[in-house]
């Protein structure tokens, strides 16, 4: 407290404090104020840091942000791995507008760091996609495209499916754990060209 304050400390073995010239920025994810009413973080020291704060919403509370931040990304990873992708394709969008993003951008850089390593086209689609946990993001009053998310998220589970077992429909569709009648039936219903999707790999 005495260095955040007075700008001094005592060091080991010392009788006469030194004067520091010090700027310091703290982050938390945490409610402090809940975290001081149940004992848990000192009240004196959050006072002596919260001079200035800065309240930063979610991801998932700005969402406006994710087409920007997924250009950045694309940007950035085509540079650093000599790719060419050019963007996303709307089903991708979809999945990544609906997410929920827990691990806010960290989370959404590793999704498009992974996604331009694997896609094989300078589109990515939505099986280059990997969402752990996928969860639409119907808790934040999305109802209006859950339908739509979730066809794309079924879309690209099917397609990495196809593409793990070198697009074999009967071993997919075992894998899968639906008939092969059934499996035909979603590719009528998601639009998956199985020709199309098989010479782009």
């Amino acid at each position: 407290l005495r260095a955040v304050e007075q700008r001094q400390i005592m060091p080991v073995g010392s009788t006469e404090p030194v004067d520091i010239d010090l700027r310091l920025v703290t982050a938390t994810n945490r409610d402090l104020l809940q975290e001081i009413k149940e004992e848990r973080f000192r009240e004196d020291l959050y006072y002596r840091l919260n001079v200035v704060g800065i309240h930063l919403p979610s991801l998932r509370e700005r969402e406006e942000d994710i087409p920007l931040l997924v250009e950045h990304f694309i940007k950035k990873y085509n540079a650093e791995m000599g790719k060419h992708c050019v963007g996303v394709s709307d089903e991708a969008m979809r999945l990544l507008m609906n997410y929920e993003w827990k691990g806010n951008i960290r989370e959404l850089e590793n999704v498009i760091e992974r996604a331009v390593i694997f896609a094989e086209d300078d589109v990515i689609k939505a099986c280059d996609i990997g969402l752990i946990g996928y969860s639409a993001a119907a808790s934040s009053g999305k109802n209006e495209n859950l339908q739509a998310a979730l066809k794309a998220y079924e879309k690209g589970q099917i397609c990495r499916i196809l593409n793990k077992y070198d697009w074999n429909k009967t071993e997919a569709a075992k894998a899968l754990g639906v008939g092969l009648s059934s499996l035909y039936r979603k590719f009528d219903e998601l639009g998956i060209n199985v020709k199309k999707y098989k010479k782009q790999q």
